[in-house]
């Protein structure tokens, strides 16, 4: 009796071991198996490649039911020596004519089944592709860069944030400095269509010197506007900070609070925390509906990999993991600075699948990404 109760427990102990570390194989490869996936997809919107050589920026708008605008940062005008080639943007097969500081296009809304194929149109004047935003007299294109970021519909005014930068070595590669960040205006009127003209007009400046460039990413939530910019402390760190706004005091600089460390939003810029440190251009800021929680995705600095932060409210951000969802293949580096991936960024959602596009900098190609989360 006493005997078989000994035995009973050694069995009972090793059935509770096993059970254990079965659990913690399952866990493991749950862990490894069932974190976000991704697919990538190759070039994202090969349409615009019959208007434009390459470009960066990339970030939707949504319009309206029937429309998305899309805004775009450097922009490169001209020609095609042979067939249209994403991997000839600065070779010999393409004849480079000018080099815009930000662009506009339409499109019908992103869906799932036509995220791959979308049709570009891009706002031109006389014809021709041309910024949205407009340099002002006195400023040259060659040294003033207006970079057109992320914004937002509100009732018939689409407002758009742009990063004015100073360029201060034309011969050196990333020579510039930030000026100011602004935001662009454009009230939108009755009967409007595409094809038809937009008169964004520029706004006085939002933050001036070294801000972060809040509207990188932008949406609505419970009656504010939420937008999140990286920027370069000089330390060789590249964080970001976030603010928000109500609505309806979106151009106003002093209704803007910021978030620091604590999750407490805050009233003094220098009070916010620089979050993260190794985001690499834009990233995405959104709400996921279906995980009721926020999501970050962004370009990691060095590295390349595409990164995401899911937190289920600001005052967790700071707690908050990194999960690496993809790492696009190595680049060729053929001069004294190393090429770098840059501008990870959401740019369409359905339930728990996204979209994500990264820039590759040799082709000036914004590449797309499917992830299953």
């Amino acid at each position: 009796m006493k005997t078989g109760t000994v035995l009973t427990g050694k069995i009972s102990k090793t059935a509770r071991c096993r059970s254990m570390t079965s659990a913690l194989l399952l866990l493991a490869l749950c862990f490894f198996c069932c974190g976000p996936k991704a697919e990538p997809l190759g070039v994202f919107g090969a349409s615009r490649l019959s208007g434009v050589l390459g470009q960066d920026g990339v970030t939707p708008i949504p319009f309206d039911e029937t429309l998305t605008l899309w805004t775009f940062g450097d922009t490169i005008l001209g020609s095609w020596k042979g067939e249209v080639s994403t991997s000839a943007t600065f070779s010999e097969r393409a004849d480079i004519n000018s080099f815009l500081s930000n662009s506009l296009a339409t499109t019908p809304p992103p869906t799932v089944d036509n995220i791959r194929n979308l049709t570009f149109s891009f706002y031109r004047e006389k014809g021709k592709i041309a910024p949205f935003i407009r340099l002002l007299p006195g400023e040259s294109p060659s040294v003033i860069r207006l970079w057109a970021l992320d914004g937002i519909r509100i009732d018939d005014r689409v407002y758009v944030y742009y990063y004015r930068i100073r360029i201060t070595d034309p011969g050196k590669f990333l020579a510039f400095e930030p000026v100011a960040l602004g935001l662009a205006a454009w009230r939108v009127p009755a009967g409007w269509a595409p094809g038809d003209a937009m008169g964004f007009e520029r706004l006085p400046d939002l933050f001036r010197g070294n801000a972060p460039a809040f509207g990188s990413s932008v949406i609505r939530k419970d009656g504010f506007i939420y937008t999140v910019g990286h920027y370069a402390p000089g330390d060789g760190s590249s964080p970001v900070k976030f603010a928000k706004v109500e609505e309806g005091r979106i151009n106003d600089p002093g209704a803007y609070v910021f978030l620091d460390l604590q999750g407490r939003w805050v009233r003094d810029i220098d009070s916010a925390h620089p979050f993260l440190g190794d985001i690499m251009g834009e990233c995405s800021l959104s709400y996921n509906e279906s995980l009721k929680s926020y999501l970050l995705v962004y370009c990691q600095q060095w590295t390349g990999s595409i990164i995401m932060v899911r937190f289920r409210d600001f005052h967790k951000l700071g707690t908050a993991s990194k999960e690496v969802v993809y790492s696009p293949p190595a680049l060729e580096q053929k001069g004294s600075f190393p090429p770098l991936y840059y501008s990870g960024k959401e740019i369409f959602s359905s339930g728990k699948t996204l979209y994500a596009i990264y820039i590759n900098p040799l082709e000036y190609q914004p590449y797309l990404l499917k992830i299953r989360l």
